[in-house]
């Protein structure tokens, strides 16, 4: 051993050749359309229901792929059967999972004055409790009238007369996906309303709330303070001013988080219990539409034409400088 280290086997270079006819990928007249349909729809259950619907609109071969029973598989919640089941109008038959999706996205009544709805964009489960099921201190016919109203899910909301003690609580024991989620109490004040605004001497509501039997929020404040603007549109009409008025607002509460249950299921059991009081005040309060509770996922933001235009913009110019980069 000379203290010299040799490879143990050499090549030279006349030994490699490179071949440009071997790296070209002759397609001839292969497109998009000769691939197979399931392996489009696997790729669709990755998109949003809303961009697969973009897309259904603009080849045929999609159009094809996202109606497929694998696509919107996807995109229903663990528990839809059971959903299905408690639906106030009974059961019903559907021929594809992407009916049973546009069906759960179209607010269903459940028995109980419960309302479960979808979102499309971005995905996520909803619920609402109507005024019926809460438990109303004093709701009777004198204090509290029971009326339809306009932009109310349920048959009826209630209305507030007059009363000097105020007391509302309800509960909720439901599944729902894992994740963190929000609760509002849905509501509305006429022109007639006193009691609920800021003012010198008057004293806040009390809200509270608790998950599982254990208190996470309680907190005060007034019911003009709410978190969203109306979601009814208002007009200039003589003949609407009154309901536009009374349009319907959300008061925000607090959040709260949803722990998977079973392994691997992605969903978890809640059990919720809300209230609103307002007993330390001697002012008397009249004027109050109280529509519920509604628990929404808490990514969700609502945007109006404008808003949603406008982030849709940033995202497409954002999304070419990045490809000619």
């Amino acid at each position: 051993m000379d203290g010299v280290m040799k490879p143990m086997s050499t090549c030279a270079p006349s030994e490699v050749k490179f071949d440009p006819g071997a790296c070209d990928l002759q397609l001839g007249d292969t497109g998009f359309e000769d691939l197979p349909e399931s392996c489009i729809a696997h790729v669709l259950c990755f998109l949003s229901p809303r961009d697969i619907a973009m897309l259904a609109c603009t080849n045929r071969v999609l159009r094809g792929a996202s109606l497929s029973d694998v696509v919107w598989q996807a995109k229903l919640p663990k528990d839809y059967t059971e959903v299905l089941a408690k639906a106030k109008d009974g059961a019903r038959a559907f021929d594809s999972k992407k009916k049973i999706f546009d069906y759960l996205c179209s607010k269903i009544p459940l028995h109980g004055h419960e309302f479960y709805w979808l979102l499309r964009s971005p995905a996520g489960v909803c619920r609402g409790q109507g005024a019926e099921a809460l438990d109303i201190l004093g709701g009777s016919d004198r204090e509290w009238h029971w009326l339809q109203r306009g932009g109310s899910s349920y048959d009826k909301s209630a209305y507030l007369n007059a009363v000097c003690f105020l007391s509302v609580k309800g509960s909720m024991e439901c599944s729902l996906p894992v994740g963190t989620y929000t609760l509002s109490w849905r509501f509305a004040l006429d022109k007639t309303s006193s009691g609920f605004t800021r003012g010198w001497g008057k004293l806040p509501i009390e809200f509270a709330m608790s998950v599982n039997d254990h208190v996470t929020v309680e907190t005060y404040g007034f019911f003009p303070d709410c978190q969203s603007s109306s979601e009814a549109k208002h007009s200039s009409d003589d003949e609407d001013q009154e309901e536009a008025d009374t349009d319907w607002n959300e008061y925000y509460v607090g959040d709260f988080t949803v722990e998977e249950g079973e392994e691997d299921s992605g969903m978890g059991r809640v059990k919720l219990d809300y209230s609103l009081v307002h007993t330390k005040s001697r002012y008397w309060k009249r004027g109050l539409w109280l529509d519920g509770v509604v628990i929404m996922p808490k990514n969700w933001l609502r945007y109006d034409g404008v808003r949603y235009a406008a982030t849709v913009m940033k995202y497409c110019r954002t999304r070419n400088r990045w490809m000619v980069s």
